[in-house]
């Protein structure tokens, strides 16, 4: 979203998805042992995710040669698949 021109974007749908398996007992460790609230606080796991997402564009960004988020903010400058013709004319017409 930040390539296509978002000052900035809410995942809130992650939050919850994440929260809801922590609830669930579907989150592991690097270890492989299932993580329970008790061990893992809600914040915890909300922090957790932040700065795994913040790594990840960063990582991206860098691999692209781009070096400030403003450079990337807008710039358009990717593939889209997996969505119908009508979708990407709708949302993304300057992308191929």
């Amino acid at each position: 979203l930040l390539g296509y021109g978002a000052d900035a974007v809410h995942p809130y749908m992650a939050y919850a998805a994440s929260l809801k398996l922590l609830r669930e007992g579907r989150l592991f460790s690097a270890d492989r042992d299932r993580l329970t609230a008790a061990q893992l606080a809600p914040r915890k796991l909300i922090a957790n995710f932040r700065h795994a997402v913040t790594k990840g564009l960063l990582k991206v960004m860098a691999k692209m040669g781009i070096s400030t988020l403003q450079s990337y903010k807008g710039a358009q400058i990717f593939e889209v698949l997996g969505l119908s013709n009508e979708v990407v004319q709708l949302c993304f017409r300057t992308s191929v």
